[in-house]
């Protein structure tokens, strides 16, 4: 077996964020990036571009040598697709430095591996190649970060202070002024005032309530109500950095019930659990006993619901939290079989607990894990009334 001898990597960098991560560089036309050994030690990296963005690259990209298709053109001349010909100059410069096997990660469009290989350069596949390095974060990626949660945090003082302010009629359906506040209309507003910090709404944001609050990730649907906790869960990208939120809190007009408000001392119990947890060195896998630890202590249930169970069936139905950087959803988890977490990695934190009948609770924070411990990014009280 032939020696590994480069890696690359390849793809739009506007969407593929393990080749913008590396390359410190967005632009929406693909582009493939090879990293050389050189003879005494060290590496080298070439990343191909359109022919109209070497100029930019060459300024902002993080690369030792910028090229476009044109400057390896194969034997047989390049394709007159665009993506095509990117792909077989990739593999025309492999051939040049005399590289015959690479190793890649789990991103790179099929359009390279098949142009390689017809090249007959070997591929192999490493599952740790360009996720370690994004999972610790730099001291500017930190800022980053710490900026998307500020922001999310004045969407969500925003979002809370509107339903908790709200009016509501004979039926307990809530207003704002002559127009009934909807699980809809709250998230076109979110967005509106997201779009006002230049941020995106990619994924839009969840607030829910009952009965759909019982599926964690439903978006929600419908009139809110006063006395019902609605969750509202907002996750934006900083338009700038392409650096994301995440927060969750939740929300009741009027007065929760007596369910309402012992499910939420549970929550914020369990949360501040897991943070504590938190810690270099520890797993995913020990944060998220720490949860359940916590949450079945306060005698509630993990897991869907069985088959059968009532809508009063009350349970946390998820891990405790994932990874964050320049998407929302990293590695690792916090969760069954998480791995060890690294310095400087940043999470999210957001345990809760969820019925058809009674409504549902989630508090979710972003925590970063240094060697002097868990440094959480949020500053928004965890609290039902926001008004």
């Amino acid at each position: 077996m032939s020696h590994i001898t480069a890696f690359v990597l390849g793809g739009v960098p506007a969407v593929n964020m393990n080749v913008r991560h590396r390359i410190d560089f967005s632009v929406g036309d693909a582009v493939f990036y090879i990293n050389l050994p050189k003879s005494g030690g060290g590496s080298r990296s070439i990343l191909l571009v359109r022919d109209i963005e070497m100029d930019r690259a060459r300024k902002l990209a993080r690369a030792d040598q910028i090229g476009c298709a044109a400057d390896y053109v194969p034997h047989g001349g390049l394709s007159g697709d665009r993506d095509t010909a990117l792909a077989q100059a990739g593999a025309e410069c492999l051939r040049q430095n005399g590289i015959k096997r690479v190793s890649t990660d789990n991103s790179l469009p099929m359009i390279f591996v098949y142009h390689l290989r017809d090249a007959g350069i070997e591929i192999d596949y490493d599952p740790n190649l360009a996720v370690l390095d994004r999972r610790t974060k730099s001291d500017k990626e930190l800022e980053y970060l710490r900026e998307a949660q500020s922001v999310t945090e004045e969407a969500m003082e925003f979002a809370c202070r509107t339903i908790c302010r709200a009016t509501y009629d004979e039926k307990g359906v809530l207003h704002d002024g002559d127009t009934i506040l909807t699980s809809e209309l709250m998230r076109q507003r979110i967005t509106s005032f997201l779009i006002a910090k230049n941020c995106s709404n990619h994924n839009d944001s969840i607030v829910v309530t009952v009965p759909h609050v019982a599926d964690c990730h439903h978006h929600g649907s419908g009139p809110l109500y006063t006395g019902l906790p609605v969750i509202v869960d907002i996750f934006p990208r900083m338009n700038a950095t392409g650096y994301w939120g995440d927060c969750t809190r939740t929300a009741v007009n009027g007065e929760p019930s007596s369910q309402v408000l012992k499910i939420h001392e549970a929550v914020v119990k369990a949360k501040e659990a897991a943070i504590h947890s938190l810690r270099v060195g520890t797993t995913g896998n020990a944060v998220h006993q720490a949860t359940v630890a916590s949450i079945t202590g306060s005698g509630y249930l993990m897991g869907l619901p069985p088959k059968g169970a009532g809508d009063d069936f009350i349970s946390m139905r998820h891990g405790t939290g994932h990874g964050i950087g320049l998407d929302v959803h990293e590695p690792i988890l916090l969760s069954d079989g998480g791995g060890e977490i690294l310095n400087n990695e940043v999470f999210t934190v957001e345990p809760g607990l969820y019925s058809a009948k009674f409504g549902g609770v989630r508090v979710e924070d972003m925590v970063a894990v240094s060697a002097a411990g868990a440094i959480n990014f949020n500053r928004l009280p965890d609290h039902l009334d926001w008004r």
